[in-house]
């Protein structure tokens, strides 16, 4: 699936095209297909959902060049990001808050972060 498909097929996972998206750099349509997964989601799940959702919109803003929306989001996103495991459903969470972290130090030069996955213990 590309950046420039209208809607993924039915069989694919909305999670997974949503890593796919992410890290190919469109965080808005990474944002909504992690929306139906939090829709879909309770508890730990929904808080991790959206954690992703907020990190999205974040570096929304951070393409824009808004720093104000991106710090705003990003701390909204980071508050669930701490009750969360360092890795969840695959994804080190540590690896993308130091990413995250590194655009709110240096938001020029800093390149787009990846979703880093890692096998689960």
């Amino acid at each position: 699936m590309t950046i420039h498909d209208e809607q993924p097929s039915v069989a694919e996972d909305p999670f997974s095209v949503g890593i796919q998206l992410f890290n190919q750099g469109a965080y808005w349509h990474a944002h909504e297909q992690w929306e139906i997964c939090w829709r879909a989601a309770q508890g730990t799940d929904a808080e991790f959902y959206k954690t992703l959702i907020q990190t999205a919109a974040a570096l929304v803003k951070w393409r824009q060049g808004n720093h104000r929306g991106l710090r705003l989001n990003w701390a909204k996103a980071q508050r669930r990001l701490h009750q969360l495991p360092l890795c969840y459903r695959g994804i080190d969470l540590t690896a993308l808050a130091t990413a995250v972290t590194a655009i709110l130090n240096d938001p020029e030069r800093t390149p787009a972060p990846k979703l880093t996955m890692v096998a689960e213990e």
